[in-house]
């Protein structure tokens, strides 16, 4: 099972062929309707191209940190399915770092919330 601030290796919705899969950030919370089958996650990337991506410090990784500098997109959100959709982890990032993304992630759909 997925917990908030894991990354997570799933599906790359950005390849039409299903390529390799990418590593995503899980944002959501024991609130979520089916938390033990369910998770929302963000998109990492290794692109800094994108404006308002968030980069992810070496200090934000508790575990796992990859060799190459990644990035979170805050408005690529996906479910990700346990289960069917999640094939291995990454490691797991701080939950200082999980709360800007999602603060940032809630800024998009909630004009009262800031970045």
């Amino acid at each position: 099972m997925a917990e908030r601030g894991d990354v997570v290796w799933a599906p790359d919705p950005f390849r039409s062929n299903g390529g390799n899969p990418r590593p995503w950030l899980v944002v959501s919370t024991e609130q979520l309707p089916y938390p033990d089958e369910e998770s929302i996650a963000v998109a990492f990337t290794t692109q800094s191209h994108h404006p308002g991506s968030f980069e992810v410090p070496g200090e934000a990784w508790v575990r796992g940190k990859p060799r190459t500098q990644s990035y979170v997109l805050p408005w690529s959100v996906a479910t990700l399915k346990d289960d069917a959709h999640v094939v291995g982890a990454q490691g797991t990032v701080t939950d200082e770092f999980t709360g800007r993304v999602t603060t940032a992630l809630c800024s998009y759909l909630d004009p009262t919330t800031g970045p």
